[in-house]
């Protein structure tokens, strides 16, 4: 029986310095019935990029447009694919050897139309952190409708999907230049079962000339993007991602909280807040204190709002970086690890860096500690009370934390 026919689509735009990596990645599939579909979206890098691309010849199949946005490059991808699937590679991220066997196999075997893998994030100095999604939170969380996208975890490089889904829901919208995956993964979710994989099949690469950093409309498209969750999902919805409708606009400002930018979606988490009632829970299992949070950047910062709204006092940050040592970080102080000798209570790792801050604290004899994605299992589910949490709010915003 011939296989399904996958096409992977790889928009590119000034992207010389990764896209051969993005291609031999694609065109190295242990899956032996892909096309290879590159489209440039009118790179101005004399010609740099496009060279790269027609080194390929006939093993790839390319095209060039004026210059869109990555969605009307994805979509001249979609009109030109031929396959019976579809999967976008980012030019600067890779695909491992066996990411579409794996898929295929996997929607076929779980008769689905779409499925997403776990997923390594790496830089140019070598970094590499691992996201395994099932890890952290149940399968049953992360196939609750649009829980994967609310919560950042879905990443379109780690999707498969069916044509099919195109048929359905349309393609990706041109409007937008950095949240058109967001947007698309959040339209189909409501409708369509994904089914996850906690093997890591695919790698992001951060660096700093990628769009999320460079394109000036992202602040406001992440706004907007936000303001999509809050308006558009239904109360029923709302229940089952997060228990309450007062729960599901607490969790949505927690993600909001310390992201600049997010005025509007912030003040509609309040509002929300404001008109549903809380119904508090209790927290089943202990958290021991005194609570110590590694890692001061915007997981620990969303950490330090969420046990404050829960009663639970922090005694400080714990971060590498010696800029902050010494220095108040919303009204806590920040040190480093060996400043303090030994630690009383409990360590909590907010860090996309887990691995290697808990390597950091055995070498240090410190085993006491936790991951903050294991935390958030205890507590999601969990409001805390409304009192509480508006008190908490008024000391940030008195105190300009917020």
């Amino acid at each position: 029986m011939q296989k399904s026919l996958v096409s992977i689509i790889i928009p590119v735009y000034n992207g010389a310095n990764y896209l051969r990596e993005a291609i031999d990645s694609a065109l190295n599939q242990t899956y032996q019935n892909c096309e290879v579909i590159v489209v440039n979206d009118g790179s101005d890098d004399n010609g740099k990029t496009e060279e790269i691309a027609l080194s390929y010849g006939s093993r790839i199949r390319y095209f060039r447009k004026e210059n869109g946005g990555v969605a009307t490059a994805l979509n001249a991808g979609i009109r030109e694919m031929q396959g019976e699937y579809f999967s976008w590679l980012s030019h600067d991220d890779v695909f491992y050897p066996r990411k579409i066997e794996e898929q295929v196999k996997c929607v076929k075997e779980n008769n689905v139309w779409m499925t997403a893998c776990s997923y390594d994030i790496f830089t140019d100095s070598g970094r590499r952190v691992a996201v395994p999604l099932l890890q952290f939170y149940k399968e049953g969380n992360l196939e609750k409708n649009v829980f994967s996208v609310i919560q950042s975890l879905i990443q379109f490089g780690g999707v498969l999907l069916h044509e099919c889904i195109f048929e359905r829901y349309g393609t990706f919208r041109e409007d937008l230049r950095t949240t058109q995956d967001y947007e698309f993964l959040f339209r189909i979710l409501r409708k369509e079962k994904c089914k996850f994989s906690n093997e890591r099949l695919y790698g992001i690469r951060y660096h700093a000339e990628q769009g999320s950093n460079t394109i000036r409309s992202v602040d406001i498209e992440r706004d907007e993007m936000y303001r999509m969750f809050l308006d558009e999902l239904t109360h029923q919805e709302r229940v089952e991602l997060y228990g309450s409708d007062y729960n599901f606009f607490y969790q949505m400002l927690l993600r909001i909280f310390p992201i600049p930018g997010m005025e509007k979606s912030y003040s509609a988490c309040l509002q929300g807040m404001r008109l549903n009632t809380c119904i508090a829970g209790e927290i089943e299992e202990k958290i021991e204190t005194p609570i110590w949070i590694y890692g001061a950047g915007a997981y620990g910062k969303r950490l330090l709002f969420d046990l404050r709204c829960r009663g639970f006092a922090v005694e400080g940050f714990l971060d590498g970086n010696k800029k902050l040592h010494g220095k108040k970080i919303d009204g806590i102080i920040c040190r480093g690890l060996g400043e303090q000798g030994m630690f009383r209570g409990r360590i909590i790792i907010a860090s996309l860096y887990r691995e290697e801050i808990a390597q950091e604290l055995r070498r240090a004899g410190i085993s006491n500690y936790v991951f903050k994605e294991d935390l958030d299992k205890i507590l999601m589910d969990v409001s805390p009370q409304k009192k509480i949490v508006e008190k908490i709010i008024g000391r940030y915003q008195e105190n300009g934390w917020r």
